[in-house]
Order: C-alpha cells, then sequence, then structure tokens
C-alpha cells in the first residue's frame, strides 16, 4: 500500500517513528514524504511540494484565511489545511490510486489488507471526530475525482468565508477539521466515515481522542496519578467519560474494550509524543 506523509515547514524528529512503524507492520509499504524542505530518508520516497504545487493550491497559499487573525502565528493552522490541497496534488502528480494518509504523530498496528474492507472506493474514507468535525487519524483515498471535488468544494467555502468574513461561523475562520465537516454537511455521499467506536465494527480507528485518553498531549502528557485526558467534543470523548467503553495500551497494541470484548485499534494519534511507550512489538529502526 502506499502511504503518504505531508510535513511543511521543519519536519519533526519524530516522524522517524512514524515512518519505521508503518515499515515494521506492513510488508507491502511504499512510504512518500511531501516536504518543501532539503531531507532524504532511506527507502522513503521524498517529493518536493514546491514542484507538484497546483495553481489551485498557490491561490489558497496566497488567500492565507488566517492572515492577520489570532491563528496567524500558530503555523500549524494554515499547514493543516494547505496539507489537503498538497495530498490531492502529490497524489494527481504521482498517479496514485489507492493511498494512505494521516498526521506525522500516528501509528498504525496493521497491515493495510487486515482492513480494507472498511473503505468504499468511491469515497473519501477519513476518521470524524462527529460528523462536524473531520480528522486525520486516519484516511484513505483512491479516486481522483471525488478528492478533486472535495478540494474545489473547500475551496468554494474559503472564498465565501474571506468575502463574509466568516460571517456563518462566528466571524472566525475555522480550521481544517471544521471546514471539511462543512464540505461534509453540504455532500456527505462524498464521504466515509471510518469506525471509531466498537457498536457497530469490530475493526476500530482512533482519530484522536483514544490516544489522548491514553497518554494525553505534549503540553498535558499523562501522568501516574493525573486525571485522563478527555475530549468532550467528540463522540469518543463522551463514550469514554460515560464508562460504557474504555481503552488501554497492553502488549504493544492498544484496545478498546466494550461489554467484556476487547477491540484492538488499526492505529493511535499519539498526541503526547512520547512514542516509545506505543511502539508495535515487531518495530524495527529502517530509515
Amino acid at each position: 500500500m502506499n502511504y503518504v506523509l505531508i510535513s511543511i515547514g521543519n519536519v519533526p524528529e519524530y516522524i522517524k517513528y512514524t515512518i519505521n512503524t508503518i515499515f515494521s507492520v506492513d510488508r507491502d509499504a511504499v512510504v512518500y514524504l511531501g516536504t518543501d524542505q532539503n531531507i532524504d530518508y532511506k527507502n522513503v520516497k521524498t517529493i518536493n511540494l514546491n514542484n507538484i504545487e497546483s495553481e489551485q493550491t498557490k491561490y489558497l497559499k496566497e488567500l492565507n484565511i488566517y492572515k492577520k487573525t489570532i491563528f496567524e502565528k500558530n503555523p500549524l493552522w494554515f499547514s493543516s489545511l494547505l496539507r489537503i490541497f498538497y495530498l490531492r496534488d502529490l497524489q494527481k502528480e504521482l498517479g496514485l490510486r489507492n493511498l494512505v494518509h494521516f498526521d506525522n504523530d500516528v501509528l498504525i498496528y496493521k497491515p493495510f489488507e487486515e482492513y480494507k474492507s472498511c473503505f468504499q472506493e468511491s469515497k473519501f474514507n477519513i476518521t470524524p471526530a462527529f460528523k462536524k468535525r473531520l480528522v486525520f487519524g486516519f484516511s484513505y483515498i483512491s479516486s481522483f475525482e471525488i478528492f478533486d471535488t472535495i478540494c474545489n468544494n473547500l475551496e468554494n467555502i474559503l472564498n465565501l468565508g474571506n468575502k463574509s468574513n466568516w460571517e456563518f461561523h462566528n466571524n472566525t475562520p475555522p480550521n481544517e477539521m471544521d471546514l471539511l465537516g462543512m464540505v461534509y454537511s453540504e455532500d456527505n455521499n462524498l464521504f466515509n466515515l471510518l469506525p471509531t467506536l466498537p457498536y457497530n465494527s469490530n475493526i476500530l480507528f482512533d482519530p484522536s481522542s483514544y490516544g489522548q485518553y491514553i497518554d494525553g498531549t505534549h503540553v498535558h502528557p499523562k501522568k501516574f496519578y493525573s486525571r485522563r485526558s478527555i475530549n468532550f467534543n467528540d463522540l469518543i470523548g463522551v463514550e469514554l467519560y460515560s464508562k460504557r467503553i474504555n481503552s488501554k495500551f497492553v502488549n504493544n497494541k492498544p484496545y478498546v474494550y466494550w461489554e467484556k470484548r476487547r477491540y484492538e485499534l488499526c492505529n493511535l494519534h499519539v498526541h503526547s509524543k512520547r512514542f516509545q511507550k506505543f511502539l508495535p512489538k515487531n518495530y524495527k529502526s529502517l530509515i
């Protein structure tokens, strides 16, 4: 399977854990790193984003919806949004009909073949926090046409928001998760939301909350006596707080527990950045 990671600006050192885990878990993996930095990893196909930039991406860089807002000082907001368009540009440039993409602080624990039944080839497959917020905890893309449509619909929202000073969003530009949620609200037929709770599926993905619950965040990592970090703005957080479900990392694997059964997560979003604690059993350093 093709795995595509995008890193705009400085490439974080921890991305090596993400890439090594991909190679360790999925023997059929081909890893592409799209970046604007001069960097080269063994066994990784590096793509210079500046060389594949579409006219649409150039336009949205100039538009920069976060300029002169309180979010301008945090480059992550803008780079996370641009990542969507660069991902589309890279897919087209390389002619990749099938690719997996997730944030750079995500680890996987199963090869693609073990969960490919979850995906719909004719849709954009992505993990939801809830239906109005879509998160790159895990995504799968196969259709050029569908992803192109999503980027075009997203551009329309960005143009409308910029012209109206985002009056339909409390006069504040949204982040890329909420923007994707807006595209979903306009046409949910473009999307397949991946299963995140055990009530209707034996295969589960972590958008963000399981990793946050297990080990906290980079700013507030989990300590022995500290309370669990729960995000009440998503469905998983509410279910964890209600104690209907639980989540633990046991024997090098993340699990979700419900009604005396356990379900292995395909991935874990490691917000704490303490990757050494969550490496799969067969982890090897290969880059």
